[in-house]
């Protein structure tokens, strides 16, 4: 499927025309063709009953292809009222090279199989620019109130989209289970499910790794609050200057936006209390579970262990019946058991990565659910966690990409605590 794009390119002109004679067309087809697709869930039916409710904007909503060299791979644009799936990862996903925008949007009219491959793997990055279409819908002046583009809709939109890859997923695992063993990738689906298993894991983490992403690395974006406190402090600043300039109508318009960054900071908060006090806990159990279960099936025995652990010691507030309690600590040991016996069959065949990664999971488990170590593996952990620690030392000194420094540094403050301590 990946050769297609490349073949039927070839029967374009490479040249950079600077028209795109079938965007129209293209928009439709997309637009139609993902809606298909994510009303085919529950959650995707409620977004777009959301849309239906906010006025005329969705029914004039275009989906384009431009290429652009932020590393995100589609934005929606209130000014066009339109989102863009970005070209270059398109191309990417596709695995070819050398296609200028024109030709991409040439062969996603002309072939509905490419087409279909794109939206196949491609809807959760589209739903999720459609939940930024809406909060355009239902605050059309923020960004003017503001002055930048709000924290918090990202909160949402990642929200928006992780639960809906949930309810998918436990539709039809088939893709879940080939990504959890290795079996399969690709652009759209890692990004996808690497946002999905950050939110089913730990919830604090996931949304300060969100505002790390917007406010400190992309910029632009600013948390309701910030936002609030600035334009509180502007318009008390400015009152009598305005009055005495007779700039009254200015600062009444001021005053007006303060009033409407108000309401906009005390409506997320109500959405943000709502999901984790109603949705959260039974989401988060219903996902630790469910991702824990096919992880321990297909063999991945840290994300079996980490999802299980969590769950485990976070049942208390689930609700669960005792059978379906007794059933989620039988399974968590049974993670424990085949994790150490895993580890003693393969440990002089696995990397230092592999491997640490594996004794890490088994004893942030271990120590999670009250289950003791095992003894047997004390030594093989001691021997392995300094090594552990000059390997991903030496991997973040090297590391130039954020979110990877990140990871390593994690690690290394990992295991160079759990090597002081042992």
């Amino acid at each position: 499927m990946r050769t297609l794009l490349v073949a039927l390119a070839l029967a374009f002109s490479p040249g950079g025309a600077e028209a795109y004679p079938h965007d129209a067309q293209l928009s439709a087809k997309l637009k139609k063709e993902f809606e298909v697709v994510i009303s085919s869930s529950a959650a995707g039916r409620e977004l777009y009953a959301r849309l239906a409710k906010a006025g005329p904007g969705y029914r004039a909503l275009r989906v384009l292809t431009r290429r652009d060299a932020a590393d995100c791979f589609a934005w929606f644009d209130p000014e066009a009222n339109a989102v863009y799936l970005n070209s270059r990862f398109i191309l990417k996903f596709f695995e070819a090279r050398g296609f200028k925008d024109p030709q991409v949007v040439e062969v996603l009219w002309s072939n509905k199989e490419v087409r279909s491959e794109l939206v196949k793997y491609a809807h959760p990055v589209y739903l999720h620019e459609l939940v930024h279409a809406l909060q355009c819908y239902l605050y059309p002046e923020y960004r003017r109130d503001a002055g930048a583009s709000p924290l918090e809709f990202e909160y949402e939109a990642y929200l928006a989209e992780d639960m809906y890859v949930h309810e998918r997923m436990k539709a039809d695992p088939r893709l879940l289970k080939d990504f959890i063993r290795g079996a399969y990738t690709d652009i759209y689906t890692a990004n996808a499910f690497g946002s999905y298993l950050a939110l089913s894991l730990d919830p604090a983490r996931y949304r300060e790794k969100i505002r790390r992403l917007y406010e400190e690395q992309l910029g632009g974006y600013l948390s309701l609050e910030r936002a609030e406190t600035i334009k509180k402090n502007s318009v008390a600043d400015s009152k009598i200057f305005a009055y005495a300039a007779g700039r009254t109508k200015a600062y009444a318009a001021d005053s007006a936006s303060l009033a409407r960054l108000g309401e906009q900071k005390a409506a997320f908060a109500r959405f943000l209390e709502e999901f984790y006090a109603v949705r959260w806990p039974a989401f988060s159990s219903d996902a630790l579970i469910f991702v824990g279960s096919l992880a321990l099936e297909q063999k991945n025995y840290p994300l079996a262990l980490d999802c299980l652990a969590v769950a485990d010691a976070n049942s208390p507030g689930y609700g669960l019946s005792a059978g379906a309690l007794e059933a989620l600590k039988t399974k968590g040991a049974l993670a424990v058991l085949e994790t150490a016996s895993f580890i003693r069959d393969n440990a002089r065949r696995m990397g230092v990565e592999l491997l640490s990664q594996h004794l890490k999971a088994l004893e942030k488990a271990c120590a999670a659910t009250a289950r003791p170590f095992p003894e047997d593996l004390a030594a093989l952990r001691a021997e392995t966690y300094p090594q552990a620690m000059a390997y991903y030392a030496k991997k973040y000194a090297a590391e130039k990409d954020r979110s990877k420094k990140d990871y390593y540094k994690e690690n290394l403050d990992y295991f160079a605590g759990a090597a002081g301590g042992k």
